[in-house]
């Protein structure tokens, strides 16, 4: 791993744990160099930010495009993303921590988080259309049917975070899909 990457990564693990008030001396502890050397590769604490966020969603986007059959039906295809989605949340709890943080983190400009999102949301965008289209999905917003999908799993995985006697509870894979897919359809 380079020095940039050791950077990126300890600034993650700090964000991740501690929120996004990390101080670079605390980052540059983790990443075993100097505060001026983070200076030689970010100009700003708030672009170290930007690229840790976008590090993290061609991370996710990654994740949950991967193993996605183009030629199975909407609802298929968008369980699949689901469940790849679900599963990368809970087994990077890291991951799922800091994109908590950086969602709603002011640092990180709208035309960046519109520009690192575009991947996945085009993909699920053009499956609510099509979706749509068929008749099997509500004739809602993307953006709103968006919500009822993501919001849900990450708010669950969350939820299992920070109440361990959650996990415990009969909550499976396939009853999360379920719901999500529920929560979209045009019944």
């Amino acid at each position: 791993m380079d020095k940039r990457e050791q950077i990126l990564e300890a600034t993650a693990n700090l964000i991740a744990e501690c929120g996004l008030q990390s101080p670079i001396s605390l980052v540059a502890k983790q990443a075993c160099c100097g505060a001026g050397t983070i200076y030689r590769y970010f100009d700003t604490k708030e672009e170290l930010i930007e690229m840790v966020y976008l590090m993290q969603m061609e991370r996710l986007t990654e994740a949950c495009l991967a193993n996605c059959d183009k030629q199975g039906s909407v609802r298929e295809q968008l369980q699949k993303i689901w469940s790849n989605l679900y599963r990368y949340l809970n087994d990077s709890p890291r991951d799922a921590a800091l994109l908590d943080q950086l969602g709603v983190a002011p640092d990180v400009r709208e035309e960046l988080q519109l520009k690192a999102q575009a991947g996945i949301v085009e993909r699920i965008h053009s499956l609510f259309e099509e979706g749509r289209a068929r008749g099997e999905i509500k004739d809602l917003p993307n953006e709103v049917l968006g919500v009822y999908a993501y919001g849900g799993i990450s708010t669950l995985v969350r939820m299992a975070r920070t109440k361990p006697g959650l996990k415990d509870q009969t909550i499976t894979e396939e009853m999360v899909l379920s719901l999500c897919w529920d929560a979209i359809a045009n019944h």
